[in-house]
Parts: C-alpha cells; structure tokens; sequence
C-alpha cells in the first residue's frame, strides 16, 4: 500500500510543532541519517563522473605543453 501527501512546508511544520518532544528527536536523527546519505550519493557520483570523464593521451598532453610555452613566450614578448 502506498499513500502520498501534499503537504506544504508550513504544513510540515506546524505538524512537527505537535508531537511530543521525544518523537522530535527521533525525528531530527532520521533526518541528519537521510542527510548524510544523500551526500554520500551525490559524492559517489561526483566521483564516477570524473573516473569516467575523458582523458587526455600522452600526445595530446605534450602537444598541450608545447602550445602552453609557444604562448608564454608569445606574451612575453
């Protein structure tokens, strides 16, 4: 069974005013665990991305060095 509310952040929050103290706690850790999750995911795919972003060959990266200095001394002079 699912059920899904609509329900407006003010909404939200004039609930959470209502419960008792002890349940606000409990629902402050759940919060910070889904918190820390989330990051943890959006991290891992940061990561993944750049693992598989492209990459550079060794030709390319000296022909890259090579136009840096043609343009250093270009400027220099």
């Amino acid at each position: 069974m699912e059920i899904k509310l609509n329900i407006g952040y003010e909404q939200l929050i004039a609930i959470i005013n209502q419960l008792p103290v002890d349940e606000v706690i409990k629902l402050k850790a759940e919060i910070e665990k889904i918190s820390l999750e989330k990051q943890v995911d959006t991290s891992d795919e940061l990561e993944s991305i750049i693992a598989d972003g492209p990459v550079m060959s060794d030709e390319k990266y000296r022909e890259f060095e090579n136009n840096r200095k043609k343009f250093s001394q270009w400027r220099e002079r």
